[in-house]
């Protein structure tokens, strides 16, 4: 069937021809690869980087692995230094104690008493009980000798200094004896130094 268009030619419609532009496909494909060469050369490079430094830290580790075993090897001789330094020092405290308590035994003796014997002993658990054992003579009479050594007793108890680190003083033995053709009494007397503190017991694990 033929169409005939009988209008005049200002009533006709006219057709619009869109002209759509021209897009450069190739340099947006360039410029598509060229970012993507860039991308990955910038993460290659990173890759890289980061391994080169892993590997230089890795061979300072290796580097300082011998002085860090010699480091732990001073610092070990270090605390075992320090705990004999702490050993000599309890040493040298135990040897002053004991210089101050002779000393004072000394000023304790009268004149015509002497000591023939002084002897340290530990015993019990963990060596808790401790004693001084002093052996000595008196000069004079039964009873002159005597009433001496009870002096002497009362002297060691009233030493401030001295008794200050025991709980008792004993007289466990006397006797009649003589000494160059002279009238003794000799004499034993047991000093009980103060407990030592039960160490405490370390709590169990559960």
């Amino acid at each position: 069937m033929i169409e005939l268009n009988l209008l005049p030619e200002e009533l006709k419609k006219k057709r619009v021809k869109i002209e759509l532009p021209e897009i450069p496909l190739i340099p947006i494909a360039v410029v598509f690869v060229g970012v993507l060469l860039i991308v990955q050369f910038i993460m290659g490079s990173l890759i890289f980087l980061s391994k080169r430094q892993f590997a230089g830290l890795d061979k300072k580790w290796q580097d300082l692995a011998p002085k860090k075993a010699e480091f732990n090897k001073v610092r070990k001789q270090v605390v075992a230094t320090g705990k004999k330094v702490e050993a000599i020092e309890g040493l040298i405290e135990k040897q002053l104690n004991w210089s101050r308590l002779l000393n004072e035994l000394s000023n304790s003796l009268a004149a015509n008493i002497w000591l023939t014997e002084l002897s340290y002993a530990e015993s019990g658990k963990d060596n808790r009980i401790r004693t001084l054992t002093l052996s000595g003579s008196a000069a004079g009479e039964s009873e002159e000798a005597t009433a001496q050594i009870a002096r002497f007793i009362k002297a060691l108890k009233d030493n401030k200094i001295f008794f200050t680190e025991f709980d008792s003083t004993e007289l466990i033995s006397i006797r009649k004896g003589l000494v160059a053709e002279q009238d003794v009494m000799n004499f034993i007397l047991v000093c009980s130094f103060k407990s030592k503190e039960s160490p405490q017991e370390e709590p169990k694990g559960k």
